[in-house]
């Protein structure tokens, strides 16, 4: 804990020692003394009360006694506005150092009758062996001051509280002390100014985005909690812009004083139910989500509530729960992209890009920037489901660059897991690795379980990837326990069929396999998921042909072909071959589908090839900054390769590959070595390819744009624009909060 003490308004003033004090608050800064642990202070001068509390707690920290407090400073506001919780949450966020424990997470939706207790009893626990100084800055009540004497019960904490000429000592057992006003005894503490004309113009601040609210968040707050006591109708407006900053790790204790403030105001948290249900939803608890909603009957609660069942992996339900929103002109783009999204986890994307792109254009309508990001990450999704890994991790980074700019945790976490597994599929799966523990790291930052577990998914396919299945199953392991825990349904499916997978390579675990893989399938269609359901039905047809010899599992093997077909997934059509093919006693069983195939469903006439999905007849330019980060003045190499599809002519290895030029143009304040163009050959396996050196001239983000031509004809081949942060060599990357990815591969 950090010591945070006002500014000392006479520092020349009072006693310098201990040994300067009067015996009672001499005794008082003693840590072995056996005298009262509250003193209050009083008298009719706030200068003098508050300039003596100030210089206690600066003497607290002196080890005159052998042993110093450590003082903790927590302002309360005036009478009548110092609640015990307020005061509590405000003591319980310096002494957990905004690391809350669970508990406290499940105090957003709960009844808050017993919220004094749990605070009291987590903040005694901080306290046990901390010798603390608490000083309640604002005049106590009886009730605030009662609560703060609980906190010294059984610990070694001291609370110092300040008030005026009554005293309250006698009913809270403590020692109290009168301060003398002296020359001080016709100031007042300066109040806050006429807040009417102060709020309007944050307010205008704020809904005109140039105030950072990532910095203000705090002030905004409170002003929302002005706002709603008045019913201003902008009020509304400030808590979506709020929204970012009142969940996760960073805005659990910001949004119980929301609440709680607006409790002690207007008996009622009724204007904050939306977005709590999100706080909680995004900790992972789907289900109080939805039962925090319940009560409301509006288009906005039927969203959220369609966003929480998705978060419970109930699919179905979430798009029955879309259905019964009217529509609205202009269209709400957080409905249409909901609704994408949970196409996209029901393996059926054909029709989410359409929904996307009219989201994307319903959010710029609005000038909802927020929803606009969140719409642009499920469009990478959508891209990277389909196969289109370029597309895919263009606007994710995209998405993540939106979401850090508007300090949105969250969606920052998930674009980056999602970064992650575009790595995977690509078949990098030390690069993967790296990203999805970065992803891991900003879950847990932000206290989400469930986007906890679905990254530890990912980091075991990375892991089962790279031939390390001892790394992979304790992962999988885990997310379906927790899956089931929070609980996902889509994720507990997607765990136990990967455990299966996992498994099939073990001898003597064909039966466990076979367990989860029917779990998995009902799963699956609980969750109303064709497409894991149809990949569950072709691991169980897998092993009844193992089990039976050639003809095997038929049956399962057509009811997975309809499945797949239903939803439109043809690149399945290799291992799921027609009937008479695979009876046949001279017929050459498919090979069994890449792991990673399940990630996918792919456009038509695309392939899935040593791990990369590309179009079968196209060629993919690789882009590869071999440099860990680009830093402003030094050069950075970057390699381009050229890699054919299965079904390219330049895929076989005595093909007469023809000669090709790279060039590498900057679009921003950098230079680029050599400024002329690079010969080379396309291959899948030639380690030579082209390779530039970039040396950027300012920090920040750059772009590229690189020309692929025919060397013959002078035809060009094929433009990629990509771009790369750039850091200023000192407080690391663009992003205050950690390292983003160098280079979007294009």
């Amino acid at each position: 804990m950090r010591d945070r003490l006002p500014e000392d308004p006479a520092p020349s003033k009072g006693p310098r020692r201990l040994t300067d004090l009067p015996p009672p608050l001499a005794s008082f800064l003693r840590p072995g003394d056996e005298s009262p642990a509250v003193l209050e202070l009083y008298g009719r001068s706030d200068v003098a009360v508050f300039r003596l509390a100030i210089r206690l707690a600066r003497l607290a920290r002196q080890p005159e006694s052998g042993q110093r407090f450590r003082p903790c400073w927590v302002t309360v506001g005036t009478a009548g506005t110092a609640a015990p919780d307020l005061f509590l949450l405000g003591l319980a966020e310096r002494l957990l150092h905004g690391r809350p424990p669970p508990v406290l997470y499940e105090l957003l939706s709960a009844d808050p009758d017993y919220f004094t207790d749990v605070l009291v009893r987590e903040c005694r626990k901080a306290l046990l062996d901390l010798p603390c100084l608490v000083v309640v800055d604002g005049w106590a009540d009886t009730g605030l001051a009662g609560t703060a004497a609980r906190l010294t019960e059984g610990t070694r904490c001291r609370v110092l509280l300040m008030s005026k000429a009554r005293r309250r000592a006698a009913t809270t057992g403590a020692v109290g002390y009168e301060v003398p006003a002296g020359a001080d005894s016709g100031e007042a503490r300066s109040g806050r100014a006429d807040e009417a004309p102060l709020d309007r113009l944050l307010l205008a601040a704020a809904l005109s985005g140039s105030l950072n609210l990532t910095e203000e968040a705090d002030a905004c707050a409170d002003l929302a909690v002005r706002l709603l006591c008045q019913g201003d109708p902008d009020s509304a407006a400030l808590l979506d812009l709020l929204e970012p900053h009142l969940v996760g790790r960073q805005g659990l204790f910001r949004l119980l004083r929301l609440k709680h403030a607006l409790l002690g105001r207007t008996g009622n948290w009724e204007p904050l139910r939306t977005v709590i249900a999100a706080a909680v939803r995004e900790t992972g608890r789907p289900l109080p989500a939805v039962d925090v909603l319940a009560p409301l009957a509006t288009a906005r609660a039927a969203r959220e509530t369609a966003v929480a069942r998705r978060h419970a992996g109930a699919l179905g339900e979430a798009m029955a729960t879309l259905d019964t929103i009217p529509d609205s002109t202009p269209p709400d783009g957080w409905a249409l992209h909901t609704r994408a999204a949970v196409l996209c986890d029901k393996g059926e994307p054909a029709g989410a890009e359409r929904l996307l792109r009219s989201a994307v254009e319903a959010h710029q309508v609005r000038g909802d920037v927020r929803g606009e990001a969140w719409a642009i990450h499920h469009y990478g999704r959508q891209r990277l489901i389909r196969g289109a890994l370029e597309e895919a991790r263009k606007h994710l980074e995209t998405a993540r660059h939106m979401f850090v700019g508007l300090g949105d945790q969250q969606g920052r976490a998930w674009s980056t897991t999602e970064l992650g597994r575009a790595q995977l599929l690509h078949g990098a799966y030390g690069e993967a690795v790296h990203t999805l523990s970065k992803g891991l790291g900003l879950h847990l930052s932000n206290q989400d379980l469930r986007g906890k577990y679905w990254t530890y998914l990912y980091l075991a396919l990375a892991h089962a990837e790279s031939d390390a299945p001892a790394q992979a199953t304790p992962l999988v392991r885990d997310a379906a326990r927790n899956f089931h825990r929070i609980p996902d349904l889509l994720g507990v499916a997607w765990a136990r069929h990967f455990h299966a997978i996992l498994l099939s390579g073990v001898p003597g675990t064909a039966d466990k396999a076979e367990s989860h893989l029917r779990s998995a399938r009902a799963g699956f269609r609980q969750a109303g998921c064709r497409h894991g359901e149809a990949w569950s039905l072709l691991e169980l047809a897998e092993l009844r042909r193992k089990e039976t010899g050639l003809g095997g599992g038929t049956v399962t093997y057509a009811q997975a072909r309809r499945l797949f077909a239903a939803i439109g997934d043809e690149s399945t059509r290799r291992w799921t071959r027609p009937l008479p093919l695979i009876t046949s006693a001279t017929a050459r069983f498919p090979e069994r589908p890449p792991l990673l195939a399940r990630l996918v469903v792919p456009e038509p006439g695309a392939a899935f090839d040593w791990g990369v999905l590309i179009p079968a007849a196209h060629s993919l330019v690789r882009l590869t900054l071999h440099d860990e980060r680009s830093t402003a003045g030094t050069a950075s190499r970057i390699a381009l390769h050229i890699d054919p599809g299965p079904d390219h002519p330049w895929s076989t290895p005595t093909a007469d590959h023809p000669w090709l030029t790279a060039r590498a143009t900057p679009l921003t304040a950098a230079d680029v070595e050599p400024a002329h163009a690079v010969t080379l050959k396309p291959s899948p396996r030639d380690p030579d390819g082209a390779e530039f050196l970039f040396t950027p001239r300012r920090a920040g983000r750059h772009r590229l744009l690189f020309t692929v031509e025919d060397s013959a004809t002078a035809t060009v081949l094929q433009q990629v624009e990509t771009y790369i942060d750039v850091t200023d060599g000192e407080a690391g990357t663009p992003d205050a909060a950690g390292s983003p990815e160098a280079l979007r591969r294009a």
